[in-house]
């Protein structure tokens, strides 16, 4: 008895010791996987990132990334999940296209999207703006809604640009039509050209092109997406805090508040198109030690004061989140119900898209 209580008492011991074993990447290369190409946003947020996970991460590893871009970010996440080992030595950078693909049920995907393990989110938001000919003061859309050709830039209707499609229907712009083919920088260019009437950008292209802009009198502010707490609740976006949430204008359209599956659906477009807009993953089957090794070497970056100097520069004026909230996110963006996929298909079929949410 003695003998069976020493052994029960040794196992308990090497559990203890293996389900807190120390975790050191000395000497070590992590590679992080971005199903994009060099310099776009997700790319600049891991190389803003990268150093100060080297610094914090045990044994201080050396991190390359690694640019897979293709299929709308499907073929570098297809080959994260095939060649990502869970020993933390891969990380995934993803972003609304990787999200949206698992969310409309693309069947090219073969990632596990929703067993992946979060390290960190970082909170992004969304600015639509027009020229100043096209409308008599900022965030009023009355002439845009009068108009029976209002153009915008569509990437294609299976990428985060479905969530344009919905956005302008819910404000009574009937005569939004996409020009396709468009990526984020293309619409963009076509907008200075005065190829397209409506466009938006997220913080850091808001900040760099779209503000001198504003303040020359040529770009009004029609409104921003908004910003949603772990409450549900909605506010201002801090960077054009005079310009209405999309909930504030389609109260201001339809003189009632956001609710029932039109407020679902905002709250699905806002995870993925904001809370979970970028963020840093660990593969399936990532050992416990591991993860929260990587989620401490993220609390630790965040309080960095250098960190905090740079982060609002380069990331934009918002939160990160770090942890099982950014799980609970990522899952309400990757995950939608019926109602939501039933007010996308609407629209879509509205609109003459051939292209159905599954």
């Amino acid at each position: 008895m003695f003998r069976f209580f020493i052994l029960l008492l040794a196992g308990l011991f090497a559990f203890s010791f293996n389900a807190h074993a120390k975790v050191d990447f000395s000497g070590k290369t992590i590679t992080w996987v971005v199903p994009f190409k060099e310099g776009g946003g997700t790319s600049r947020f891991s190389r803003f990132i990268q150093p100060f996970l080297t610094k914090y991460l045990p044994g201080n590893p050396t991190i390359k990334i690694m640019h897979i871009p293709g299929g709308g970010a499907i073929k570098g996440s297809n080959y994260f999940q095939k060649n990502a080992k869970p020993d933390g030595t891969y990380i995934f950078g993803c972003s609304t296209s990787v999200i949206v693909n698992v969310a409309t049920g693309n069947p090219l995907v073969k990632y596990n999207l929703s067993a992946y393990k979060p390290v960190l989110l970082l909170t992004q938001n969304t600015h639509w703006f027009t020229r100043s000919d096209l409308i008599d003061k900022p965030h009023d859309i009355s002439k845009l809604q009068k108009r029976k050709l209002v153009l915008y830039g569509l990437k294609t209707p299976a990428s985060a640009d479905l969530f344009h499609i919905w956005v302008f229907d819910k404000i009574g712009i009937k005569g939004a039509k996409p020009i396709p083919g468009l990526s984020s920088s293309g619409a963009w260019q076509a907008f200075q050209r005065g190829e397209i009437h409506l466009n938006s950008q997220g913080a850091a292209k808001y900040i760099k092109n779209v503000k001198p802009q504003i303040e020359k009198g040529k770009i009004l502010d029609v409104m921003t997406l908004g910003l949603v707490d772990a409450n549900g609740n909605i506010s201002r976006n801090p960077l054009a805090p005079n310009a209405p949430t999309f909930p504030e204008m389609y109260e201001k359209v339809h003189g009632k508040k956001l609710a029932g599956d039109d407020l679902e659906t905002f709250y699905a477009i806002a995870a993925a198109l904001s809370q979970a807009s970028k963020s840093m993953l660990l593969p399936e089957n990532t050992p416990d030690e591991i993860v929260n090794a990587y989620r401490d070497a993220a609390k630790k970056m965040v309080s960095d004061p250098d960190f905090k100097a740079k982060a609002s520069k380069a990331l934009g004026p918002y939160p990160l989140t770090v942890g099982e909230e950014a799980g609970a996110i990522l899952k309400k963006a990757s995950i939608f119900s019926d109602s939501t996929k039933k007010q996308f298909n609407k629209v879509l079929k509205k609109h003459k898209f051939s292209y159905r949410v599954k």
